[in-house]
């Protein structure tokens, strides 16, 4: 799929509040952040309302966050059965956790890959729904801002130099020039440390 075809099919959406805000929940749900990346962009290119862009990502963040906590909440039990986790580990984590909630959740939030542990241990320790809820309503709120902020300096400061054809080589060298060295600086690293 090439741009000219995905802004067709995005010009079709815009007829479409609801169509919209249900790709965007969708999208935000199962994508995540490289979901927001693009809710952000479309937003700053104008193919899409930043309101809508707000609610979908809002909601898609904390319907498939809630589901992995229902999954570790109603996956405790097998657990335990299966001998996967013994009780007093199991002890030891709501210990831990009930120490670091508010923590785990908001930042979690925010890293990559982390969200899935902290969400479902969340609901494997049983902590309080009601308070887990808020937290991870102020943190998908933020979040859904900061993408949608980012998207909009992104397409004010940045793309209008990508149309060039001139800068975008410049840029495509730049990024093979970095992986290239990036490369070389380990293979080296890796040679010196297996020669000590």
């Amino acid at each position: 799929m090439n741009e000219a075809t995905f802004l067709q099919l995005c010009e079709h959406l815009s007829d479409n509040l609801w169509l919209q805000g249900l790709l965007v929940a969708v999208g935000t749900c199962f994508l995540e952040d490289a979901g927001r990346c693009g809710v952000g962009l479309l937003v700053a290119a104008g193919h899409m309302e930043a309101w809508v862009a707000l609610i979908g990502m809002f909601l898609g963040g904390i319907s498939g966050d809630l589901g992995l906590y229902l999954t570790g909440r109603y996956a405790t039990q097998f657990l335990l059965s299966r001998r996967w986790m013994n009780a007093d580990r199991l002890t030891r984590m709501k210990e831990i956790f009930a120490c670091h909630a508010v923590k785990a959740v908001l930042f979690s939030r925010f890293l990559p890959g982390a969200r899935t542990v902290a969400y479902s241990v969340a609901g494997i320790v049983r902590y309080p729904f009601p308070r887990f809820l808020i937290m991870l309503c102020a943190a998908s709120l933020v979040q859904a801002l900061l993408f949608l902020w980012m998207g909009a300096f992104i397409g004010d400061h940045i793309l209008p130099y990508l149309r060039q054809p001139h800068l975008s080589a410049a840029l495509i060298a730049a990024v093979v020039l970095v992986g290239f060295l990036t490369h070389r600086a380990l293979a080296r690293r890796r040679a010196r440390t297996g020669k000590e």
